[in-house]
């Protein structure tokens, strides 16, 4: 009962924030005009969103494989269609909880129902989000190149501050907290100091061993994939090649909206793109629904060369729409996929242990039946005796074999 109460309330919780980002959409759209919006995306040559969904297609199915190859490098016990379904639940566990922070949990406790230690795949997590923030820092460095055309307000500026701090500060600390021992007993030490507070003292005393193996094992499966380094490297181009799919997809978009771009400015485009979430990163709703609508807008009126609102706000929702929502979708698909392989596995399990339950008394009672002397008579040869030996016969054909009850030394 107390589990399908927690399921019902896990459930309306992403109800709640679904509804809370589709409420904050419309508000940002409400500030222009939605009619004159609308009418701007029934204008779009559907060639180019046909191709900014390929392309988006494409983000989709690379971005797992990364976790796959470490996995492999890591020789966890489950399979590559396993350890692909598990990736891709990411986009919607982070596209539904604030700070986009639902995913790795969610595929640490997948990983567990599929076998792996909560250490091996929490080591193997991290290393693969590191891959993805050095490659997204990586495109957002080079996106400072044109930060003076992407920001022209002192609001602006001030949001990439923040965000671009917030980005580069995370991938040091997750770096830092992969390989350093002194970070690892400096949080214990921490851990240790809030214990000796009283109302925390029973909760927090009897898992600080825990929380000591626990760092311990992460650290040690992270340093035992960070060794292989052309394991690391391969993830890092598959992950280029993915984000650049990605942060391309919203130059076709502007193609689509009949905005004069040409491929000589597809660099810069995408470098707006990778601008424009990483100025919103530390916004805590889901998806950072609020911030990302008017950092994209906003950028995007810009990279195209002085857009109107109207066009650029469309853009934004054309592109929302596409990463966000159908990406969510999409991955959504792959976590009911996956529950459903659990189930039916959890299924299985329990059938064969009610079986073996009720096999279980016959034998305690010792009632299982031996096959009649006859059959097993009749089923040895008769040149043989139980020691598989060949009988030794007399002259008048009487066995010399030895007494089947004796042993022989």
């Amino acid at each position: 009962m107390s589990a399908n109460r927690a399921k019902h309330k896990k459930i309306a919780l992403y109800i709640f924030y679904g509804a809370l980002t589709v409420a904050i959409l419309v508000t940002v759209l409400s500030f222009n005009d939605i009619g004159e919006i609308f009418s701007v995306m029934q204008t779009a040559d559907v060639k180019y969103i046909y191709i900014a969904l390929a392309f988006l297609l494409a983000y989709a199915l690379l971005y797992p494989l990364s976790t796959c190859i470490l996995a492999k490098a890591q020789k966890l016990p489950t399979r590559f269609a396993t350890n692909y379904t598990v990736a891709m639940t990411e986009h919607f566990f982070n596209g539904i909880t604030p700070f986009s922070t639902g995913g790795q949990p969610f595929q640490v406790y997948a990983f567990k129902k599929s076998g792996v230690k909560i250490s091996e795949s929490t080591g193997l997590l991290m290393m693969n989000f590191i891959i993805f923030m050095i490659v997204t820092n990586l495109f957002a460095m080079l996106s400072l190149i044109y930060a003076t055309k992407f920001v022209t307000t002192v609001p602006m500026i001030a949001l990439a501050v923040v965000g671009f701090t917030m980005n580069f500060g995370v991938l040091a600390f997750l770096i830092a907290l992969a390989t350093s021992k002194r970070l690892r007993g400096c949080l214990v030490w921490i851990v240790e100091h809030l214990a000796k507070i009283k109302f925390l003292k029973k909760f927090l005393e009897p898992k600080i061993p825990q929380l000591t193996e626990y760092f311990t094992q992460v650290q040690s499966a992270f340093k035992s994939l960070f060794k292989k380094v052309h394991i690391f490297l391969l993830c890092i181009l598959i992950k280029i090649i993915t984000m650049a799919f990605y942060y391309a997809i919203t130059f076709y978009i502007l193609l689509a909206l009949h905005v004069p771009v040409g491929y000589d400015d597809l660099f810069f485009i995408m470098c707006g793109t990778s601008f424009a979430i990483t100025m919103v990163v530390f916004v805590p709703t889901p998806g950072s629904s609020g911030g990302i609508e008017f950092a994209f807008g906003s950028v995007l009126a810009n990279v195209g060369g002085g857009l109107s609102a109207t066009v650029s706000y469309g853009g934004m929702l054309i592109w929302r729409l596409l990463s966000y929502y159908l990406m969510m979708a999409f991955s959504l698909l792959f976590y009911i996929a996956l529950e459903i392989v659990f189930k039916v596995k959890s299924k299985k399990v329990a059938a064969i242990a009610e079986s073996a339950e009720e096999d279980a008394p016959d034998a305690a009672d010792g009632r299982e039946e031996s096959p009649p002397a006859e059959i097993l008579k009749d089923a040895v040869p008769s040149e043989y005796a139980e020691s598989g030996e060949p009988r030794e016969t007399g002259e008048n054909g009487e066995s010399c074999s030895k007494d089947i009850n004796r042993t022989e030394n």
